[in-house]
């Protein structure tokens, strides 16, 4: 099995393994919670102008991954997340009339751009389709009431609601939308399985050797996915040096538009290190507020004894000298000395005393008895003390 773990082929080294496709795909997977997380956070601060976006995420992150997916197949031949892992998208039409002839010569030669045809289909694939998945499933989600609905039966109810509503005198187009939401409810688990179901099974027989394309879907638009060469990189900056504004015969507005399209360039390229960030600090946060320490306790590091005070009590206010001193038995009034306290009632400052000695001290003082603190509030500001818990 030492064939399944080994990073290329004998035959084809710029072939990149299942686990190094894997992992890019997993990238694709984390980069809408990420940037759904990073979104939510500014809204709050930004409810005006963020609000919508929230609201419309789906949207917004289609419309997003469009102009960065676009930028690098144009750049790289390769969409954000394969670049990130150097791999890149290669015609077969090219590999199999050339022979494999950037491997023969040691990587010397670099294969030719993606034509805007494929991609289109490339963005179709990857963003289109994600897209219409995603909304799928949340319309699924919507009408069959979701897992929790499929347990308890809270959908039974509404399948008898929309028969009565077929049986009664509804409208036509009513009763059609109705029969079309009752098939979709129906067929689209098998949908979805087959979905899923085809990608394991391209991704087992990619894995085996049995086919060239660990996807159907790329299969379908007729690429593969290769590792970049060095003639690869050289051809791109080499690339990227010719389109530098030169100072010449260039006039303002090519120089202009030169410039802006460097600088949109070099945003989209420091995505490589900005996404990559944002998916890092949603993993941190999902893993600290589920773990021990956003709860405030170390209980994994301390005894139990001392995982209970793990948080300090309040400072105690300290009694003045003009005060009147605190008595050395507990549970005892320190103006009447009474014990056990008469309807203890509390000051702001924290001490406790019978309700009517702390009454008319504060009615006629204005002051705690024994740390000489303001009380702003007056007697309102006097709390009743329960010493039984219910």
């Amino acid at each position: 099995m030492e064939f399944m773990s080994a990073l290329g082929s004998q035959e084809d080294t710029y072939r990149p393994s299942l686990f190094e496709l894997d992992a890019q795909q997993k990238l694709r997977e984390l980069l809408q919670p990420a940037v759904q997380y990073v979104l939510a956070i500014y809204a709050q601060r930004y409810p005006r102008l963020l609000i919508r976006l929230v609201n419309n995420h789906e949207e917004f992150y289609a419309i997003l991954m469009f102009f960065v997916e676009r930028h690098y197949l144009k750049e790289w031949g390769a969409s954000f997340a394969e670049n990130f892992y150097g791999l890149k998208r290669v015609s077969s039409a090219y590999l199999n009339n050339n022979k494999f002839a950037a491997a023969v010569n040691g990587g010397q030669s670099s294969t030719p751009p993606l034509t805007r045809n494929q991609i289109n289909k490339s963005l179709l694939v990857l963003v289109g389709l994600p897209y219409v998945k995603c909304r799928l499933d949340l319309f699924y989600s919507q009408i069959s009431g979701g897992l929790s609905a499929s347990i308890l039966g809270g959908n039974e109810q509404e399948e008898r609601e929309q028969e009565e509503l077929l049986d009664m005198d509804t409208p036509t187009r009513r009763k059609l939308a109705i029969r079309l939401t009752q098939l979709f409810r129906k067929v689209y688990p098998y949908i979805n399985m087959l979905y899923h179901g085809s990608n394991l099974a391209y991704n087992i027989a990619y894995l085996f050797g049995k086919t060239k394309y660990y996807s159907p879907w790329l299969h379908l638009i007729g690429l593969e996915i290769k590792r970049m060469s060095m003639a690869d990189y050289r051809t791109y900056y080499d690339k990227l040096a010719q389109t530098q504004p030169k100072n010449g015969n260039s006039s303002f507005l090519s120089t202009s538009f030169s410039t802006m399209s460097g600088i949109f360039s070099k945003v989209i390229e420091f995505l490589k290190v900005l996404l990559p960030m944002s998916i890092f600090f949603y993993k941190f946060l999902e893993w600290w507020y589920s773990s021990e320490f956003a709860r405030g306790g170390n209980a994994g590091a301390l005894g139990d004894g001392e995982a209970e005070n793990t948080i300090p009590p309040p400072e105690k206010l300290k009694a003045d000298p003009r005060g009147t001193p605190v008595p050395n038995t507990r549970n005892t009034c320190p103006l009447c000395l009474t014990s056990p306290i008469n309807n203890p009632t509390a000051l702001p400052s924290g001490y406790v005393f019978c309700y009517t000695c702390a009454y008319h001290y504060v009615e006629e003082h204005n002051r705690c008895p024994v740390t000489w603190t303001k009380v702003e509030r007056g007697v309102e500001g006097l709390t009743k003390v329960y010493a039984d818990v219910m």
